[in-house]
């Protein structure tokens, strides 16, 4: 798998960073000019010898936006791979440092709105420029990160083929199982006679969560806790709104969900590309 965290953040850094956070004085006082029109200020000492980011590396920086009083983005880790979008963008402030160094960079606000952010983003903030404190920790180069993305991208391959593989090795061992039009396959286990579920009803339901294998990975009745949402307002994965906008309070199902109307790529617990098994029981339809 892709190893998202190959970067690490000390809490001695985290300390060290909130030396940054001050505001300019004047016309920005104690800032340098570079040839790009990126104002800038180090503080402590300068790595000149560790390494400096290139085009198409990945950085790991806590970062932090403001202008004026207001704080944009607070202190936080990030990742980004260094690129150029514009003449004194923020990628440009990065490759001025090395590795270990602290900064603080002042951007044209309006600029930086304009040709980094979605056009629903809008510059509120009149005149002021904007800042950013910045803490470059590691870096990955550019040719460590594709090669890394490589293996990624195969274990990928392999997964969406091993997905095909087990969906037909459990619907060999699940014969009642039919598709319906939304690609999930369900088996109804008990059928009940209460109201049917319309769009955007909460409902309070009763599930367990499975792997193919049969390995459980979560369950409202373990927990002794029904599970409450809004059928169709995008609140839980696709299949499970296409399967229980179809059943009436009472019903008890068996469904195996593909991927692609599951968690697709995968999350945390999720690997990617992974069908899922449910069982889910309607037990009422809230407020009625």
């Amino acid at each position: 798998m892709m190893k998202k965290n190959f970067l690490k953040l000390s809490v001695v850094a985290f300390a060290a960073i909130s030396l940054i956070t001050f505001g300019a004085c004047g016309k920005y006082k104690g800032f340098k000019k570079d040839n790009s029109g990126i104002y800038y200020q180090f503080h402590g000492k300068v790595n000149d010898t560790a390494y400096i980011p290139q085009t198409g590396d990945v950085v790991a920086v806590l970062l932090s936006m403001r202008a004026g009083d207001s704080t944009i983005i607070p202190m936080i880790p990030q990742q980004m791979i260094v690129d150029s979008l514009y003449k004194g963008d923020i990628f440009e402030a990065f490759r001025m440092m090395h590795i270990g160094d602290s900064a603080t960079f002042i951007l044209d606000g309006p600029e930086f709105y304009e040709k980094m952010l979605s056009p629903s983003q809008e510059w509120k903030f009149g005149e002021e420029p904007l800042y950013f404190d910045v803490k470059l920790f590691d870096v990955m180069k550019k040719a460590d990160f594709e090669k890394m993305k490589a293996e990624y991208d195969a274990e990928l391959n392999d997964s969406r083929i091993q997905e095909i593989e087990d969906i037909d090795e459990y619907l060999e061992a699940h014969k009642n199982m039919k598709v319906n039009e939304s690609g999930v396959y369900i088996e109804t286990l008990k059928s009940g006679k209460g109201n049917k579920v319309e769009p955007l009803q909460k409902v309070k339901v009763h599930y367990t969560g499975k792997f193919t294998d049969g390995e459980i990975f979560d369950s409202s009745v373990s927990r002794e806790q029904p599970f409450e949402f809004t059928v169709g307002a995008g609140q839980v994965i696709p299949g499970w709104d296409a399967v229980v906008s179809q059943m009436r309070v009472g019903d008890k199902v068996r469904v195996l969900i593909p991927s692609s109307m599951a968690y697709g790529e995968g999350n945390q617990r999720i690997p990617p590309y992974t069908p899922l098994e449910f069982e889910i029981e309607l037990l009422e339809i809230v407020g009625e």
